[in-house]
């Protein structure tokens, strides 16, 4: 195995990048991060927010539950601090007390007696924080770790075609109407359980937008536009269908 550990200038994430040749049999890896945050439940994202699960093993079904599912991240938080396992491609973890173990390798031989073998390579990391859950920046370290940066050649300028005032509203989907028109859709979300209102600005020049649902039939006719700003309100874990035409 080799690992290399980093800390970005003025980052606090802690990366583990790892590549490993995994030839093991009935064996499980696991990576432990014992910290001091008393809780007695976590944090586990999901599609479009994160689910609250016990920590502790108090009940017979917490005691019979051996990992739990994670999307990019798992955290422990306490009023005023909190801190995360991050990754990006591994997605089962158990939490015990105050500590975080995340699967990273398995070697079961049934049903694929080669699941897990030969050279693997990923990523988890670290994240810590001071201050209320909701001001965190673990969600977009998230996105970061899974969806780093991509540099290309060029000049593209410094303009954006889309952009959200609100850090807690995920635009996680823009992608050409079903219905072949030219009009684009807008997939929003509140990512930590707040309620908000934000503004979504583009540069595109839009003519009008209304929201829709997840087929894309409208359910509001019209939402005002000024200047390419549109003024949304999001509920808690609240997904938002928004249609522009163009």
């Amino acid at each position: 195995m080799v690992q290399e550990v980093s800390l970005a200038k003025g980052s606090r994430r802690l990366d583990f990048r790892t590549t490993i040749d995994w030839q093991e049999r009935h064996k499980l890896l696991k990576v432990a991060f014992p910290v001091r945050i008393h809780t007695d439940e976590a944090l586990h994202e999901i599609q479009f927010g994160y689910i609250k699960r016990p920590n502790h093993r108090s009940r017979p079904f917490d005691a019979d539950r051996f990992e739990v599912p994670n999307h990019k991240w798992t955290a422990l938080i306490e009023e005023n601090r909190g801190c995360a396992v991050l990754n990006d491609c591994k997605y089962g973890v158990n939490v015990v007390g105050d500590t975080i173990k995340l699967t990273l390798l398995k070697s079961a031989l049934a049903p694929d007696m080669h699941a897990d073998q030969g050279e693997q390579t990923f990523t988890y990391a670290l994240c810590v924080w001071q201050g209320p859950f909701v001001d965190s920046d673990v969600v977009r370290e998230g996105y970061e770790l899974n969806a780093p940066l991509m540099v290309v050649p060029g000049d593209g300028g410094t303009q954006s075609l889309f952009t959200v005032d609100a850090p807690n509203v995920i635009l996680e989907t823009v992608k050409p109407a079903e219905d072949g028109s030219a009009d684009v859709v807008l997939r929003l979300y509140e990512a930590k359980r707040a309620a908000v209102r934000c503004s979504l600005t583009t540069t595109l020049p839009i003519v009008s937008a209304c929201t829709v649902d997840m087929l894309e039939t409208v359910v509001h006719e019209e939402l005002p536009v000024a200047d390419g700003t549109i003024s949304l309100d999001l509920g808690p874990f609240e997904v938002k269908t928004v249609r522009l035409r163009v």
